[in-house]
């Protein structure tokens, strides 16, 4: 019997430690992490149990002993966690800072089981038997711990069952039972050794099989009932560094799994899921688009199915950053090109309509002037019918650089029919404006048809005016009629054309 319960201990140890490394490849589901501390707990009992097996001294006994209780403490401690994880239970920070100080503290006595009475009240080193052993009374630290343990069985429990009573779902009651039954299979040699029910555990601490059944029962679940749900599904469609980002959420409609791209994208993701899967969700039932630091992206749902059972959805968000400026640029260009007019360069009727609303906005904003002038050609119907009308076209270019040459800084000038012009601008002062319009407009077409060579004359009427925007309706077309009859008053009093 002795040899036989050597020989498990070593294949006990040997198979926890490969069921850890196969565990610590597998570590980024949320779950895993527990799983993997309790199977590095319940190795490290396991080996120090096994030197207290082959110890012959009180003292390297009490060192084995030691040595176990290092992983042995934190056990049942890491699964209880694992079952709160796995039930989608929040724990509070505190009350998790304050269990690991409690089992910091029962390890702490049996540091010093031999100088207090904290946790053994009394111990005799004995060989007799199949394997060593110290013979002890319980202290109040020792009660304390087996209540715990008792304590996180039964809540865990309560919880599976809870949760398996709830469930609709066939794929995740079956993980739900997986868990169970693992957890029962401890629970039965914990209390096998607590009520000393077979004669063995007079020789041999039985929870290590217990313990070493469950966490290997748990781990063979893994695979046989997927309980990573929706995660292993996603993964065998995916890579983490996709430049998409991909969430997978279980039935339940909790996140499983992310990748890379989609912690860059909501680095809060793991902390409030559910905030960030209602904006996907609304985004999705609206049809829209979803911008996250100056980068625009389309989001998808799709089914997790096996077979015809729904294990859960995948949300995808494809960058379409590229594409969408690739559109607002062509966008751009061509509002651009529909608001110039092709022959003086100037802006058209639609770039006034679209620019005279800004202006009135910053006009009134600013407390500024606006600045209005309509222009007038004289003489185009001359030049067409006696130098054809490629020349008229060629007289209201020429036009329309007078004109720029008159604008101050931040005016804008529009071709607003064939031979009609506007110029608009903001004036911080009405003082001289109109007057030093007129002079420099007049000094512009005197340079221009100086340097021009051409036999008639290029000249323009125009009606310059400058108002405070109020706000009022039809305060703009107010300013155009005005402005035009300043213009016709000009006219009047020039040659139809110069020669």
């Amino acid at each position: 019997m002795r040899s036989v319960l050597l020989a498990v201990q070593y294949a006990s140890i040997f198979g926890l430690f490969i069921e850890s490394w196969v565990i610590f490849r597998r570590l980024k589901n949320s779950l895993l992490p527990y799983l993997f501390l309790s199977c590095i707990a319940i190795l490290v009992s396991n080996i120090g149990y096994l030197f207290q097996l082959l110890s012959t001294t009180e003292e390297s006994y009490v060192t084995a002993l030691k040595f176990s209780y290092s992983g042995r403490t934190w056990i049942t401690f890491f699964l209880f966690l694992f079952t709160i994880e796995f039930c989608k239970i929040k724990l509070p920070y505190a009350l998790k800072a304050l269990m690991v100080i409690a089992h910091m503290c029962i390890y702490v006595s049996i540091l010093t089981l031999l100088q207090n009475g904290l946790y053994y009240t009394w111990h005799q080193f004995t060989t007799a038997g199949l394997f060593p052993k110290i013979l002890h009374g319980n202290g109040i630290i020792y009660h304390l711990y087996m209540a715990l343990q008792v304590i996180y069985i039964v809540v865990g429990f309560s919880l599976l069952f809870r949760a398996w009573g709830k469930e609709k779902n066939k794929a995740t009651k079956h993980r739900l039972m997986a868990v169970i039954t693992a957890f029962m299979i401890e629970c039965i040699f914990f209390a096998i050794k607590m009520f000393k029910l077979i004669p063995l555990v007079n020789d041999y601490d039985v929870t290590v099989f217990g313990y070493v059944l469950s966490i290997v029962f748990m781990f063979i679940a893994f695979f046989r009932y997927d309980l990573l749900g929706a995660k292993e599904i996603a993964k065998d469609y995916m890579l983490d560094r996709l430049p998409e980002a991909i969430i997978s959420v279980d039935a339940e409609g909790n996140v499983q799994y992310c990748n890379k791209t989609a912690l860059e994208i909501y680095p809060d993701l793991q902390k409030d899921p559910q905030i960030i899967l209602e904006r996907i969700q609304n985004a999705i039932s609206k049809g829209d688009n979803i911008t996250v630091n100056d980068r625009i992206y389309s989001p998808e749902e799709n089914k997790l199915l096996k077979g015809s059972e729904s294990l859960g959805k995948l949300y995808a968000l494809i960058d379409t950053t590229a594409h969408y400026e690739s559109f607002n640029k062509e966008k751009t260009i061509l509002q651009t090109e529909l608001r110039i007019d092709p022959m003086t360069g100037l802006y058209n009727r639609m770039g006034m309509e679209y620019f005279s609303e800004k202006l009135l906005a910053e006009a009134r904003q600013k407390n500024a002037e606006l600045f209005l002038c309509i222009c007038d050609m004289n003489g185009l119907k001359y030049i067409n019918d006696n130098y054809g009308h490629d020349e008229g076209d060629r007289a209201l270019k020429l036009l329309s650089q007078i004109i720029k040459d008159s604008l101050e800084e931040g005016d804008m000038a529009f071709r607003i029919g064939g031979d009609e012009f506007l110029i608009l601008g903001l004036r911080n002062t009405p003082f001289r404006v109109l007057d030093m319009f007129c002079a420099k407009i007049e000094s512009a077409k005197k340079a221009r048809n100086a340097a021009s060579g051409l036999p008639y004359k290029i000249d323009l009427s125009y009606g310059p005016l400058i108002n405070r925007i109020q706000g009022t309706p039809n305060e703009f077309s107010d300013m155009m009629k005005q402005s035009d009859s300043l213009m016709y008053e000009m006219k009047k009093n020039r040659d139809e054309h110069i020669r």
